[in-house]
This record gives structure tokens, C-alpha cells and sequence, in this order.
């Protein structure tokens, strides 16, 4: 019925994913920097994961909600600054939420 653990399981992952890809200093500016276009790119393809993985498993609202909220905390616990949670949280809650393309 409910696959919380599996919806956490997914949001720590992709997580890992964004960390692999966007360390969290080259977010908070030190040191080398990354374009603003290849961020944009790089949230947008786990964005698109996301929502596979929403069609797949025909998430209703409160298990998006709670996948959500563990890809916040995830991301806060790996040291990303708040202005990269706020934007890369906003941009998965979009992406969750936006209806499947008929």
C-alpha cells in the first residue's frame, strides 16, 4: 500500500546523485564554480528522474510530500547552503506536482 520507505530510499538517492555531480562547496562559492547552465541542467535531469520515478509508483500526495521533505534534509545534512535547498526543494516539488504529459 504505502511505499515511504522506498519514496526515502529514492530522495536520499537522488540526492547522493545531485552530490556526485554538484559537490555542496561549489555551491556555497568556494573555490572553482560551476555555470549557472550546467546547474540548471544537472537539477532539471533529476528532476525528470523524479518524475518517472512519480508515474511509476503512482505517488499520491502525501507520499510526494514526505519525499520531499527527506530530499530537503538530505541535502541540508550534506552541508548544501540554504539558497541551493530552497531552489533544488521548489524545483522538485514542480516537477512532482506538474501532470503527466498526455
Amino acid at each position: 500500500m504505502f511505499k515511504f520507505k522506498e519514496d526515502k530510499r529514492f530522495a536520499v538517492d537522488l540526492a547522493s546523485k545531485l552530490m556526485r555531480e554538484i559537490p555542496p562547496d561549489l555551491t556555497a562559492g568556494q573555490g572553482r564554480t560551476l555555470t549557472v547552465n550546467r546547474v540548471t541542467r544537472l537539477l532539471e535531469r533529476a528532476f525528470q528522474s523524479a518524475e518517472s520515478y512519480r508515474s511509476e509508483s503512482k505517488m499520491g500526495f502525501l507520499r510526494r510530500v514526505l519525499m520531499i521533505n527527506a530530499f530537503k534534509w538530505e541535502l541540508k545534512n550534506k552541508g548544501y547552503p540554504d539558497d541551493f535547498i530552497s531552489i533544488a526543494t521548489e524545483g522538485l516539488i514542480v516537477a512532482l506536482v506538474r501532470k503527466a504529459k498526455a
